[in-house]
């Protein structure tokens, strides 16, 4: 048995095991909240991944909230909130350490166009500081932030002051905030962007960046093993949109959709998955309206892990997310993995993973186009399949966390013999093809 399958049949679920310790392997992996709240948990996959190809992952959180959603990461956090007195302590500490270097990196932050964006760096200093001295006391190798705006701000100073070198991952809404991107594509050993799209909006965003360290990786997930074949749907239909009530991802536009199916004939059951508020009263009293109270079901803010359970077990016939914006929404992704046929919108990084026959592209805000597109995929066998199989084939090629994380390693230097010998993925690449060379 070779080397990587005895490492495969030792991993657990658990973050702490690791097949293979390789020196200087030490990350600090800077969070808006991971593992704990709803916003991260999509980064699960990814820590895991890193922890199993022998790298010391210490997640970071800027700002931890909310319940711990990854409990199995709990031991590896440095767990402090945005500003305490140990922060404060260690933000002086750094100042009388380097005081001429602490203060450029506070000048940089005035660069921000925006107030707001000047504020939130701003408070996020101190902690920035913070980190600074544990990159130097713990000896990490790299620091990587994930999200363009505080978290990214904390990775860019802490890199200043420590010398520690550092990179970002750059999502989706966080890129159009613009949060010192000049200055991060400049000073950061690369910039990953996880859709072409998102590469598109920086370039908006800011026009003239320099693009010289930017690179295209998808986020990768854990790819589940196939799905038997189905030939039945459920009766009737289900229907998943796992996302928030959020004024971009319009649970509205389903809902209308769903009466203008049941007007044609078509009976589906549409589970709403997702944190609420006012949007989620909003949507309630439309499907009351629309007399669909029982065909709208409101599952609530469900966990990952039970979302997952529901694409693995057949409960769910297609996933569909009819946002208005988007980057390359995990939800999709998930769903492809699953064998479940995707629909979504024509928008932000979408058409990258569902083009190509990979699953069902419609109009933003058209409500007519989504009932069709559902219409088609639940009633047509043949277009199912394809989609399954080219959506499945899509997720294996360039979103598997293993294949991924090996580019990653490869970014952040953290690489040996056997990781060069290893096949490369096709996840990533650079420039602005919206397919990963």
């Amino acid at each position: 048995m070779g080397k990587e399958a005895r490492c495969r049949d030792r991993v657990t679920s658990t973050y702490t095991t690791s097949c293979r310790q390789v020196a200087a392997q030490k990350l600090l992996y800077v969070t808006s909240s991971f593992p704990y709240g709803l916003n991260d948990v999509f980064f699960e996959p990814e820590v895991r991944e890193l922890v199993r190809q022998g790298v010391d992952v210490r997640p970071v959180p800027v700002r931890p909230r909310g319940p711990l959603t990854t409990a199995d990461a709990e031991s590896l956090t440095l767990q402090r909130p945005l500003f305490d007195l140990g922060i404060a302590t260690a933000a002086l500490a750094e100042t009388l350490r380097a005081p001429a270097a602490v203060a450029s990196a506070f000048a940089l932050l005035f660069r921000s166009p925006r107030p707001s964006v000047l504020l939130r760096n701003v408070v996020s200093f101190p902690k920035a500081l913070w980190l600074a001295r544990i990159a130097r006391s713990w000896g990490a190798s790299h620091i990587h932030a994930n999200w363009a705006g505080p978290p990214s701000t904390v990775a860019l100073v802490a890199s200043r002051i420590s010398g520690v070198p550092w990179s970002v991952t750059a999502h989706a809404s966080d890129i159009a905030a613009n949060n010192l991107l000049r200055e991060k594509s400049t000073s950061a050993q690369f910039v990953r962007f996880i859709a072409a799209a998102m590469m598109d909006r920086a370039r908006e965003t800011a026009p003239g960046i320099d693009e010289s360290r930017w690179v295209l990786l998808r986020f990768g997930i854990d790819i589940p093993e196939p799905r038997a074949r189905r030939e039945a749907l459920n009766d009737p239909p289900v229907l998943l949109m796992a996302a928030r009530f959020d004024p971009g991802k319009r649970q509205d536009l389903l809902i209308q959709a769903t009466r203008r199916l049941r007007d044609d004939g078509v009976e589906v059951e549409v589970w709403l998955a997702g944190r609420g508020g006012p949007l989620e009263d909003e949507a309630r009293q439309l499907a009351r309206r629309l007399g669909l109270d029982d065909r709208i079901r409101f599952r609530g803010a469900v966990p990952r892990a039970t979302v997952l359970e529901w694409l693995a077990s057949g409960q769910i016939d297609a996933a569909v997310l009819p946002s208005d914006r988007e980057g390359i929404p995990v939800a999709l992704i998930e769903a492809l993995a699953h064998c479940v046929p995707a629909i979504g919108t024509d928008v932000g990084g979408i058409p990258e993973l569902l083009g190509d026959g990979c699953g069902a592209l419609v109009p933003i805000g058209d409500a007519d186009a989504l009932a069709a597109a559902i219409t088609r995929v639940l009633d047509t066998p043949e277009l199912r399949e394809r989609i399954v199989e080219a959506g499945r084939a899509r997720v294996e090629r360039e979103f598997a966390a293993a294949s991924v994380v090996r580019r990653l390693r490869e970014l952040f230097e953290f690489v040996d013999d056997e990781d060069l010998a290893a096949p490369r993925s096709s996840a990533s690449g650079r420039g602005r093809q919206g397919s990963a060379v």
